[in-house]
Order: C-alpha cells, then structure tokens, then sequence
C-alpha cells in the first residue's frame, strides 16, 4: 500500500488532505500535555487525565503507522445580531464524530480489502485517547498556532481531525523540527474574550466554549459579562488570525447549516427544539442539551451583547 493510494482514497471519501507519519508521540508534546494537566488548565475536563494519550501502542497494540485526515469546515462569518446567539461555525452542520466514523469505517473496509488482511487498522476522532495534532503536525499537516489549533499551510485552523493507527508500516513524514508561524502576532490572545489563551496554551476553564459547550453546570456570571454574543462555542480566535484569510469557505454538505441547526440559535427554535429534542440528533449542539442550550440563551441577558427574553 503506497501513500499515493492512501491520498487517492481519503479524496474519494471527502477528506481534505492526509499525512502519514510513525505512530509515535513527540516527547515534546507528551511533556506539554502533562504539563497542562499538572497545572489544571484542563477545567472539569476530567477525560482528558488519561495518560494513554501519549502511546500510541496502548490504543491499538502493534501500530507503526499513523494515518491523519484533514477535514475543512470554514464556514461565512456571522454578525451578532440582537434576539439571537451564534453558533461556532463547526456545529452548524452534521456532528463531525459521525461524519468521520463512517468515512473511517470504509478507508479501513477498504485497506482490508486492499491487503487482504484483518484488524489491521483503528480509527479515532476527537472521542480516542490520542494526542492527534501532535501527530497531524508531525505528518506535516501544519504546525502549532498559539492559540492551540493545528494551523494548516491551506486551510488554516478551520480543520477537523481524523485518524487511524494501522499495523502497517507506510512511508511518511516525521518532522524532526517544527517552527511554528504565528511569529509576533497575538491578534488570537488580544482577542479572547475571556482570557484563555497565553502564547500555546490554553486554559480550558477560562474557555468560552468550554462555559457553552463541555460544561454541565451554569454559565459563570463572570462569563456572560464577556460572551460577545454565542449561543454554542466560540471563533474569535479563529476569525482573527491571519491564516485564515485566504482559505475558501468549506464546499462539503456534511458541515453545511442546511445539514444541521443552522448559524443561529434563537428563542423560536429554542422552543421548536423542546418541543421535539430529536431535532439535536445528529448535530454537536446534542453534547450540550435542550436546557444547557436554554441556559446558554438565558446568559446572553446579562452580557455585553443585547439579548432579551421574556422569562418563562
């Protein structure tokens, strides 16, 4: 199995680009990531204690290759308007989770095919103990930003990420040295809200996506002073970096707001999603709940966007 046939398939399944690389975590990065959980910058993230993150070998036994998918979501700015939050543009299609899934479920069907071999790959997005981006930089997808995204040379920090761990062994990338490009701009520090970031760290409870999205509790009074205006994550360190001018917006139906809630998130369809919770199916507002989504309307009264509704 050639990378040019691994190039040629992940396009076939609608991925944006690929890199292959040793299924091998950079010691720098193992440092970083228990240096981060050390000094509880992770919050209430608590599944994010788990140590197997740094080996790859405990997820799949026998990995010698990891396999890097790039998935590109840039959706339009949108402003904040009165009466309604804005949801960060990667929720406003499908779930990604169950995008990847399925794609990872027919590149391996189609690896085994190819080799005639079984159980030779496992795959991961987001929801495996795996440190990914350290792997994507290492495949050469991009580097580091500061503000903790993976930056990648065409699409900048709009990118989910994908993977599989293969018994295989396949020519890839192994980047001995990284030089990020972020240089001395802190337009993405400048601009948090809340904040979260220092220069390639974030601190996930200052978070404002961490408040609207992973959080099972109240929206800190502290935090709806300075939410701007979101009603579900945030992208004002997306919006504001530089590497983020030049790339298209996404063309994949799957991240889409006509696949999913949409842009917006306001007191009708708040009501219209009460009415019928499996309107969340299938999207990533489902993570955060019909009452953490009223929880997040009701918090936007009291910040510095103008947003009144009535009381129940």
């Amino acid at each position: 199995m050639t990378p040019e046939e691994i190039i040629q398939q992940s396009q076939l399944l609608g991925y944006d680009d690929v890199g292959i690389t040793p299924a091998v975590i950079p010691e720098e990065d193992i440092h970083a990531y228990r240096k981060w959980i050390h000094e509880n910058r992770h919050g209430n993230l608590k599944y994010m204690e788990n140590d197997m993150r740094c080996d790859p070998q405990r997820l799949f036994p026998g990995a010698k290759t990891a396999i890097i998918f790039v998935s590109h979501y840039k959706q339009p700015k949108q402003p904040f308007e009165p009466n309604k939050g804005v949801i960060a543009s990667y929720a406003r299609g499908r779930d990604y989770h169950n995008v990847h899934h399925r794609r990872l479920k027919k590149f391996i069907r189609w690896m085994e095919e190819r080799t005639g071999r079984k159980n030779i790959a496992k795959g991961f997005s987001d929801s495996a103990p795996i440190l990914e981006r350290a792997l994507a930089v290492q495949a050469g997808l991009g580097w580091f930003g500061k503000n903790t995204l993976l930056i990648h040379r065409k699409f900048g920090t709009f990118t989910l990420l994908s993977g599989l761990l293969t018994t295989l062994k396949i020519p890839g990338k192994n980047i001995a040295e990284r030089k990020p490009r972020c240089g001395a701009c802190t337009r993405c520090l400048d601009a948090c809200p809340t904040g979260a970031l220092t220069p390639f760290q974030l601190d996930a409870s200052k978070c404002l996506s961490y408040h609207l999205i992973e959080s099972k509790g109240n929206v800190p009074p502290h935090v709806k002073k300075q939410n701007p205006g979101y009603a579900f994550g945030c992208d004002i360190c997306q919006d504001v970096c530089p590497h983020n001018v030049r790339p298209p917006e996404s063309q994949s139906e799957d991240f889409s707001p006509q696949r999913g809630i949409g842009s917006f998130l306001d007191l009708s369809l708040l009501e219209a999603i009460e009415e019928e919770p499996e309107k969340l199916y299938g999207t990533p507002l489902k993570r955060r709940g019909v009452k953490g989504l009223r929880e997040n309307l009701e918090s936007l009264k009291t910040s510095c966007h103008s947003f009144p509704i009535p009381q129940e």
